[in-house]
């Protein structure tokens, strides 16, 4: 009889890019407000949801390339990362092996022997016009094994150094607004799966009214 692999979740976070962080804290912090499994945390949510914020903060200020600025960004990420990883900690005693529960917080598994699902690209995305000027809602066919969706935007025709603005959300449809009225902005949304594979739809653009 073969020994059954004991779910267990990543708790090291430091490798991933300064938007990548900030969607995989989001997707945690989304999955475990409200989550029964979970009713304490340690850290509190409150207290991870400060750290987020400090970090979306700095990493804001720090875009425009200050030496300073991105000093204070790698300092609130590390605190970031910490912060992730004394949670995940916390979950993975809290659930003592139950995958259902793990699933549930947001975190992504480790690996336990099994094929990852397929992820297929976003489909039938589109991009229209909000309730308001300056809006636009980003909008695809919802994806199966998808953990969440980032929802990207550049006021630029795209190339490899495009700097995309991000915006990471569980649902397949997000609004942007206070976007400049008469300009042209191209667009794109990317799945997200469990295990981190990734997969992105065309890029499109609309003139915002």
């Amino acid at each position: 009889m073969k020994n059954m692999k004991i779910a267990k979740l990543i708790i090291d976070y430091s490798k991933l890019s300064d938007a990548n962080l900030n969607q995989r804290a989001q997707n945690v912090l989304d999955a475990l407000t409200g989550n029964a499994n979970f009713p304490i945390t340690t850290p509190t949510l409150m207290a991870f949801n400060k750290t987020l914020s400090t970090y979306n903060t700095h990493l804001a200020k720090a875009a425009n390339g200050d030496r300073e600025l991105i000093a204070l960004k790698n300092q609130t990420k590390l605190a970031l990362t910490l912060a992730m990883r004394q949670l995940a900690l916390d979950i993975s005693t809290q659930a003592n092996g139950d995958k259902a529960k793990l699933l549930s917080s947001g975190f992504d598994m480790g690996s336990t022997g099994e094929a990852s699902a397929p992820l297929e690209n976003p489909r039938e995305f589109t991009i229209s016009d909000g309730a308001n000027p300056g809006e636009l809602i980003f909008s695809c066919k919802g994806v199966k094994n998808v953990l969440s969706y980032i929802f990207q935007y550049s006021e630029e025709m795209p190339t490899a150094d495009t700097p995309w603005k991000i915006q990471p959300n569980s649902s397949r449809q997000f609004t942007f607004v206070g976007l400049k009225s008469g300009a042209r902005i191209y667009g794109r949304i990317t799945a997200v799966g469990r295990r981190g594979q990734k997969a992105e739809s065309d890029i499109i653009s609309r003139v915002v009214q």
